[in-house]
């Protein structure tokens, strides 16, 4: 992972490090030791950093969907806007095997993200807008679509300049008995964390 896939994301924009790194890959690899299946998904790609790993953990049959506002108007807006062009490239020079028709790249805001009705999802990164509005649609979305024992992660909880993400998160967790919390980890050099979030099996 060090010496392969780090190089190859490192050279794509992004705040995405080797932190979040290691921590995609176990969640990744042990949905697909596990046997599970189901897309994957993720709000807020910019330059196609994480999006690359997710790309590395497709499995046969999956897909996987990309959304983001790109050079639409933002309340934060890029320094360095990003295009679906410059994601698939990026994309293709990590992975240069990578089939072009298992990625969609669509641009948009994400409440008008339409994805096709049998889309079920196995992991979602929740990464787009930071206010307490976006980020609770975006909750709700990727849980309707999540398998169960599937994962979401949202960036940036518990950061200072946020303070949305946090609210929007914790108001769904006491809403929703069906999610629990799967690790809160601290990443090297950011503010905010990585909140993981389980969707409880069936059985449980």
């Amino acid at each position: 992972m060090l010496t392969s896939v780090a190089p190859r994301i490192a050279a794509i924009p992004g705040w995405f490090n080797l932190d979040d790194l290691a921590h995609f890959t176990l969640v990744l690899e042990t949905q697909a030791s596990s046997g599970m299946h189901g897309d994957l998904l993720e709000i807020g790609c910019y330059h196609g950093r994480s999006a690359a790993v997710l790309a590395m953990h497709l499995q046969a049959g999956e897909h996987l969907y990309l959304a983001d506002a790109f050079d639409l108007p933002l309340s934060d807006p890029y320094g360095d806007t990003p295009t679906p062009e410059k994601v698939w490239r990026n994309l293709e020079a990590a992975m240069p095997n990578l089939p072009r028709q298992r990625i969609s790249i669509e641009r948009g805001y994400s409440n008008d993200l339409d994805l096709p009705t049998e889309v079920r999802v196995r992991f979602a990164h929740i990464d787009g807008g930071h206010d307490e509005a976006t980020v609770s649609q975006d909750l709700q979305l990727c849980a309707r679509r999540l398998v169960h024992g599937g994962v979401m992660a949202i960036d940036d909880y518990a950061h200072p300049a946020y303070p949305g993400v946090t609210h929007a998160v914790n108001k769904f967790l006491d809403g929703d008995k069906s999610f629990c919390i799967l690790a809160d980890l601290n990443r090297s050099g950011a503010l905010g964390r990585k909140l993981y979030l389980a969707k409880r099996t069936e059985a449980t």
